[in-house]
Parts: structure tokens; C-alpha cells; sequence
């Protein structure tokens, strides 16, 4: 396998953040379930109940407030269908939307509607609030880098699918996806009595000094992470490893100084900024005005 498939197959894993994989689907319907218990409690929406005295079949409209990348439509639609809720989509995950525009028409009971909205709407002003901020990014490096985020995710795997949306890569996606030895690691085992090899695949190694970067390479890793170094020590540092090592950079890097990294030679840049400090993109919905009680 080539170097650059190998970054494909294992920091750029999108195919597998769909529905349609058990797993995925799996810790979607976890995050609803729980979003939607926890606001309706065992009482519901007293507001609505209050007001609307029947569930007459209505329709709205979920309108972008800001530009942005779209993202979560897949799985707000899914999340709508078990509460009886329809929608036609007009935009698809990884378009760009602009101010006013209507990219989702929703039908059903109005108080199917109300009562399932604020998840609806987290969901997606989180997912594309991610994905804009990864695009963002991305143009910084003319898209020449892999911007992948980390494991600092507060919604798993449906953080990882946004940065890909977004136009990044995914990294692992868990504990049990392929083998990265970090610091803690290192600080319990030796490298030199580690069992190898250390995965019948695909293995990658933390690094925090030069020293180590040259130590560690001699035990060919699939690839190897530069952890919190500057810039130019990772140019510099590059040109001395196996050239069939993915490099990646991790740690300090941010939208002002991606740029620099991105020169250094690094194939995987990881910001765990992506997914941990990115802002919701503003996104509304509005009923029709010809509701009634």
C-alpha cells in the first residue's frame, strides 16, 4: 500500500460516518434519544400543550441566518422521520448556504414539530458549524494538508463526519480503530519492549523531541506524530526520516499559524479546535402563520 493510500484508508475514513453503519447510527440515536429525553422530562412541552390543543399537520421551514458549509442533514432528517416529522431537502451536506436561504421544508404535526425542533436545530448548527470552520481552514492550506480533528470531540463520531463535510479527514475513530502510542504509553512501556509488530496493519508513534523522531523511526512506524513542535523544527527534522512515513503535526496549531505547518512537509495536520472550540452556525426555524388551534 502507498503512502498516500495509506492516509486515505486510515486518517480519511467518511464512507464509514453514515447511517447506514450500525455504529454511526448507533451513537446518533443515543445523542437524540438522550437530547430529546432530557428536554420534554416527563411532563413535555407544557408550552405547546398549553396552547395547541390538537396536532393539526402543519409545515416550516429551517432557514440559514449566516453563510456557511451545511452539514447534518442526513441526520436530522432520520431524527425527524422517528418523530413523524417529513422533510425535502433543498441543499445536500457540504454546500454552501447563504443568509435567508430555505434548505429544509419539514411537514407534520405541529406539535411533532415543536416538540422536536431544538434537537433538529442543534444538531445541525453544531455539524456545520464544524464543517465551515474546517473549510475555513482548509483554503489556508490550498487544500494541500489533510486538516484532520482529534478525539477531543464532545459528539464523537458525528464531530469527525462534520470536519469531513467540511472538506477534512477524520483521523481514527476510536480507541479500537488502529494503534497510536503516545506519551502515556511510553511512560508504562519502553519502546524497546513493545511486542511487535504492534498491529497487523497500521501503527503511528507520538513524538515530543528530535531525538526521538530519529529514535523512533528506526522501528518503522506507519507513521509519526509531531507533537506540539514548532514549525521549523519539523521542517527541519522532515528531510532526515524515511521519506514512506506519514508525517503529521499536531498540538499549538491554530488558524494563524496553519500556514507555516503546512510548509513543513507534513502529510496529516490535526487541530483539536475543530471540533472542541468551534461556533454553531446560525440556523432557524419558522412555521407557516396559518396555524391554528
Amino acid at each position: 500500500m502507498t503512502k498516500h493510500q495509506k492516509i486515505q484508508k486510515y486518517f480519511n475514513q467518511k464512507s464509514k460516518l453514515t447511517i447506514k453503519n450500525p455504529k454511526y447510527l448507533r451513537q446518533l440515536k443515543t445523542l437524540t434519544d438522550f437530547m430529546l429525553r432530557e428536554d420534554l422530562d416527563s411532563k413535555g412541552d407544557l408550552t405547546t400543550n398549553r396552547l395547541i390543543k390538537q396536532n393539526k399537520k402543519t409545515k416550516a421551514q429551517i432557514i440559514a441566518k449566516e453563510n456557511g458549509i451545511l452539514a447534518g442533514i442526513e441526520e436530522t432528517l432520520w431524527f425527524l422521520r422517528r418523530h413523524k416529522v417529513t422533510g425535502i431537502r433543498h441543499k445536500k451536506d457540504g454546500d454552501m448556504i447563504k443568509k435567508d436561504d430555505v434548505f429544509l421544508s419539514l411537514s407534520g404535526g405541529i406539535k411533532d414539530i415543536l416538540k422536536t425542533e431544538r434537537v433538529a436545530l442543534n444538531l445541525l448548527q453544531r455539524l456545520s458549524g464544524i464543517a465551515t470552520q474546517t473549510n475555513k481552514l482548509i483554503k489556508k492550506t490550498k487544500n494541500k494538508i489533510l486538516i484532520c480533528p482529534t478525539r477531543k470531540t464532545q459528539w464523537g463520531l458525528l464531530d469527525k463526519k462534520a470536519v469531513a463535510v467540511g472538506g477534512g479527514g477524520t483521523h481514527r475513530l476510536g480507541l479500537y480503530d488502529w494503534v497510536l502510542v503516545k506519551d502515556n504509553h511510553l511512560s508504562q512501556c519502553p519502546l524497546s519492549s513493545f511486542p511487535f509488530p504492534l498491529s497487523p496493519s497500521f501503527w503511528e508513534i507520538e513524538v515530543n523531541t528530535s531525538k526521538e523522531a530519529s529514535e523512533f523511526s528506526k522501528y518503522q512506524p506507519d507513521a509519526i506524530m509531531f507533537d506540539n513542535f514548532k514549525s521549523k523544527q519539523i521542517k527541519k527534522m522532515i528531510p532526515k526520516l524515511n521519506s514512506q512515513i506519514i508525517f503529521e503535526a499536531s498540538g499549538g496549531i491554530n488558524e494563524f499559524n496553519l500556514a507555516e505547518y503546512a510548509k513543513t512537509g507534513v502529510d496529516v495536520i490535526s487541530i483539536g479546535a475543530l471540533t472542541h472550540s468551534a461556533r454553531a452556525l446560525d440556523i432557524s426555524l419558522e412555521l407557516n402563520a396559518t396555524n391554528v388551534r
